[in-house]
């Protein structure tokens, strides 16, 4: 199958291939393998079709359990479903404006203390798409596919070496294809509740801006995120695995 960047699909809008990126001493992420999307929980059976075709074995749900019950995704046989909470579980949240607000105030979250408090997750989920990496194409997602996608989609990338520039210009394309479908969850909130967001906070909803991502990027470096990894369980042999399936010269 050609190289394509995103692959449009009627039910979903945010749906890339991660492959192209060139990595800094010269390889290259291989096409067809790793994917990044908004939430498939729409999807009908021509579409699922499509997943089938690109050989994506494996579906990584970012999402926490609220948002799973609340919008479950009925993946077909074959294509596996794994839920793997990318932010620690609130499991007292039940109600739908309390879900809506949580959604509200992510919005302007920093993507660097998110990820420093999800940092046994990040591993946890590094392992499992290295897994799954060596049976087929795996696709990950969140809700609009942007925030939590858009961390771990950073963090392999930076664990297989890719540029801080290519990782912030896959970031920042974001913003191009998920103003629909963020738009549709705020367009859905209480009036009340949106009566109450401050002057500016909107526009973060669809925002995915360069500098997002460099903040989370320098604080990657910083802090050597390859060895936060090491201590939680994702050592050198993890990454040269992970390597191996995504990286070709």
């Amino acid at each position: 199958m050609a190289a394509v960047r995103r692959r449009a699909l009627p039910h979903l809008h945010n749906f890339r291939d991660l492959g192209g990126y060139e990595t800094k001493d010269g390889a290259m992420i291989i096409w067809g393998k790793l994917f990044r999307s908004d939430c498939p929980e729409a999807l009908e059976e021509e579409e699922w079709n499509a997943f089938h075709a690109l050989n994506i074995r494996n579906l990584i749900d970012l999402r926490s359990t609220y948002e799973t019950k609340e919008n479950p995704v009925q993946a077909p046989e074959n294509i596996a479903y794994h839920h793997c909470p990318f932010l620690k579980e609130d499991s007292s949240i039940t109600d739908p404006e309390e879900a809506a607000r949580m959604f509200l105030d992510s919005l302007s979250l920093d993507y660097a203390v998110m990820l420093q408090n999800a940092l046994d997750e990040t591993a946890q989920i590094l392992l499992q798409v290295t897994d799954f990496l060596e049976e087929g194409g795996v696709d990950f997602f969140c809700t609009a596919g942007k925030d939590r996608t858009g961390i771990l989609a950073a963090a392999i990338f930076y664990l297989c070496g890719v540029a801080d520039e290519e990782i912030i210009a896959d970031y920042s394309v974001t913003e191009i294809y998920n103003a629909k479908v963020i738009q549709t969850r705020i367009d859905a909130l209480p009036e009340a509740m949106k009566a109450e967001i401050p002057p500016g906070k909107m526009d973060l909803a669809t925002a995915s801006k360069a500098e997002t991502m460099e903040s989370l990027l320098n604080w990657m470096h910083a802090n050597h995120f390859s060895e936060l990894m090491k201590e939680r369980g994702f050592g050198e042999e993890q990454a040269d695995r992970l390597r191996a399936s995504l990286l070709r010269r």
